[in-house]
């Protein structure tokens, strides 16, 4: 980054905070790595900066740089406001779980224009498509490689001497009623053959996982979402295998977290009440 006093950058605000009587901490996700930024007297009535620093906002700012403490906005002036996010509350509730999960993977300072183009896709995503769900699991498969922790889903990551390849079929494939189930292992990282599964399926952080449930993780990570999006067939992805491949997410994620993710738990009580 440039030492010059002033700097530009994009940005998308991914957390808020009030501080003082008038001025606003934003986290954003820009291009260089995440920042924390102060809004000097943005929640004054009459602030210029408030309606281009919502959340979810992608932005344009110049900011001053400040020693020994958060820089300042000096403009900002909106890209694409996200607004769909704000209006709906099952689209705000996934767009805060999406925040959320890039807020407690990446920690000031790291990222990059890969994150930040991976964010803005995604909210891009969740305020147009009809299935949101379909956005939230390929993001989570790509947000996971750009912070390191991947899960493998190509190779049995159980006991055997040597890798077993993983090929589930996909939805062509015979019912699922004749073919065995794979497993989960967050533990391990990953996926894990039938065999390994039939062997480690009591331990309790292991779950079962569909040979569907399974294929549509690794079209996830196999990209890209237009892709995944125009699939060729005659259906929506199920909920059912939106289920399914949530609670494997939702094990993995909390795992390797050490916590739950809390946009996660309200977004799952609120399509409990639908």
């Amino acid at each position: 980054m440039s030492r010059e006093r002033l700097y530009r950058t994009e940005g998308i605000v991914i957390r808020r905070r009030n501080q003082g009587e008038a001025d606003r901490v934003l986290t954003l996700c820009t291009p260089m790595g995440k920042i924390q930024l102060i809004a000097k007297g943005v929640r004054k009535t009459r602030s210029r900066k408030a309606g281009h620093v919502e959340l979810f906002s992608h932005s344009s700012f110049v900011v001053s740089r400040v020693k020994n403490s958060w820089d300042i906005v000096s403009q900002a002036e909106t890209v694409e406001p996200h607004a769909a996010l704000r209006e709906d509350l099952l689209r705000g509730a996934c767009a805060r779980y999406v925040v959320e999960l890039l807020d407690r993977f990446f920690t000031e300072g790291e990222g990059g224009p890969a994150l930040f183009d991976l964010l803005n896709h995604a909210l891009t995503w969740l305020g147009e498509d009809d299935d949101p769900d379909l956005a939230i699991r390929f993001y989570e498969q790509h947000l996971l490689a750009l912070a390191g922790f991947r899960p493998e889903l190509f190779v049995c990551v159980g006991e055997h001497a040597n890798a077993v390849p993983l090929r589930p079929g996909g939805p062509d494939s015979p019912a699922d009623a004749h073919r065995r189930p794979y497993g989960f292992d967050p533990e391990h990282g990953g996926a894990l053959c039938p065999d390994c599964y039939a062997e480690r399926h009591a331990f309790p952080a292991v779950m079962a996982l569909s040979p569907n449930g399974l294929w549509f993780l690794q079209e996830c990570q196999r990209g890209p979402y237009s892709r995944l999006r125009s699939n060729s067939f005659s259906s929506p992805f199920p909920a059912s295998l939106h289920e399914e491949v949530g609670r494997a997410m939702h094990r993995y994620i909390t795992y390797h977290l050490e916590q739950e993710v809390k946009a996660d738990a309200f977004l799952r009580q609120l399509r409990a009440t639908r």
